[in-house]
């Protein structure tokens, strides 16, 4: 299953909200579960991004899926990219 690394910061809504925090998390959870996925890691951070999310999902679709609908709450802007082990990498720059 790919993994996807998806990188968000907090729209002025989530902070005003700030005390649902934790249900929205609750809920991100459950939407990437319901895509097939696994959060597999999740972080506030400090700096240009407010939070970053491991996320191992079937599909490049199915991130679109998760993505949108996180999107839909009004609370949060993300930018998201495939992770890949090294191993992974290796494997390919042998074969070229």
């Amino acid at each position: 299953m790919p993994t996807f690394i998806i990188l968000g910061k907090l729209t002025q809504k989530a902070i005003e909200n700030a005390k649902e925090i934790a249900e929205r998390d609750a809920k991100g959870e459950q939407v990437i579960k319901a895509a097939g996925g696994k959060l597999l890691a999740h972080y506030y951070t400090l700096g240009r991004y407010d939070f970053v999310a491991v996320v191992d999902l079937p599909s490049p679709e199915s991130l679109v899926k998760v993505l949108i609908e996180l999107g839909k709450w009004g609370t949060v802007s993300t930018e998201s990219m495939l992770a890949m082990l090294p191993e992974q990498v290796h494997k390919v720059a042998k074969e070229n």
